[in-house]
């Protein structure tokens, strides 16, 4: 376990854990979310961008094989439209029976009518850490045409990072989310998250009750304890640190028995869902976001630091009083020394 800890490599200064617990290079899965094109369009772009052979699955999804960056799903980012869903559920018509056509056609115009409302996402195979610079020509592909997070008021459209775990174990996973919530508000500052994405349910904090808990010191659980503390405050998808797609991949029927019908696609990483994608700004890059991110990485490999943060932190949500006095006062201090 400590060899783990002692396995730190850097990326752009900044360090990270470098190999999961089977010895492998630490990948990472990127997810983003757009508006403004249509599949045939993205297809073309990503092709041309990064190469590749296209397979069509459907008027609403394709897989690009064997690009630069491995393979790229395309597809509407949502639950009506992912796994084929729809055409299964044509299929069950009596209307639809033996009309391959028909079932097209209503595919074809649901599939335009859907675009306006419901981004197209790019899912990317994973990689190491420091190949995501190699998406930089897919997104500046995109950006001529596609609509990012600040198009509209709508668009609360957003860049995931998949990142796999140094291991598995509570302890580990307990250091990820202590990190992350020690350096939420500064993350999502430093990400600079649009109005709109900041107000929509995607990226919801997690509750103050579930916030102390996690970061007393005292709070030591084993792995079904971890899991079952998380599911009682945060029984949805809709954490700016989405854990259950890795609780999943640790106990999937623990996590089923309280959310029976949530969509969640288990596997054994993050999925940090924080920052915007700005993809039709011209000064926007992944490889920015991602040194963002790996702030919290910096942080979980040191842990005398994490260790004094996490105490601070929990000292000023247990006496928020005293927390806000000594603010003020250093407020004082700082004008009085300045002046």
């Amino acid at each position: 376990m400590l060899a783990h800890w002692e396995n730190v490599a850097e990326i752009q200064g900044m360090s990270f854990i470098e190999t999961n617990s089977a010895g492998d290079s630490r990948k990472v899965g990127v997810e983003i979310e757009f508006g403004g094109l249509e599949l045939k369009q993205i297809c073309q772009l990503v092709e041309n961008a990064v190469g590749g052979q296209v397979e069509h699955k459907s008027q609403y999804t394709a897989v690009i094989h064997d690009t630069q960056v491995g393979k790229v799903k395309v597809e509407l980012d949502a639950v009506l439209f992912n796994e084929f869903k729809l055409r299964g559920m044509l299929r069950g018509l009596p209307v639809a029976k033996d009309q391959r056509e028909l079932t097209d056609l209503v595919e074809k115009a649901l599939a335009s009518e859907a675009r306006r409302w419901v981004p197209f996402e790019l899912v990317f195979e994973p990689l190491a850490f420091d190949r995501i610079g190699e998406l930089k020509a897919i997104t500046r592909a995109l950006s001529v045409e596609a609509e990012g997070t600040g198009a509209s008021v709508y668009n609360a459209f957003g860049l995931h990072f998949n990142p796999d775990l140094p291991a598995l174990d509570a302890a580990t996973v307990l250091r990820y989310l202590r990190a992350f919530l020690v350096l939420y508000e500064s993350l999502k500052k430093s990400h600079a998250i649009d109005l709109t994405r900041q107000m929509s349910p995607f990226i919801t904090a997690f509750p103050d009750a579930y916030t102390k808990l996690v970061l007393d010191p005292r709070y030591l659980p084993d792995t079904t304890q971890l899991i079952e503390d998380y599911l009682e405050h945060n029984a949805t998808r809709n954490r700016a640190l989405d854990m259950l797609p890795l609780f999943a991949h640790i106990d999937e029927d623990l996590v089923r028995q309280q959310l029976p019908d949530e969509k969640i696609n288990a596997r054994p990483t993050l999925h940090y869902r924080l920052p915007d994608c700005r993809v039709d700004d011209s000064e926007w890059t992944i490889l920015k976001e991602w040194e963002v991110y790996l702030e919290l990485e910096q942080l979980v490999a040191d842990e005398q630091e994490l260790s004094r943060r996490v105490d601070q932190m929990y000292q000023q949500l247990k006496h928020p009083l005293r927390a806000f006095f000594n603010k003020v006062w250093l407020a004082v201090r700082k004008f009085f020394n300045g002046n």
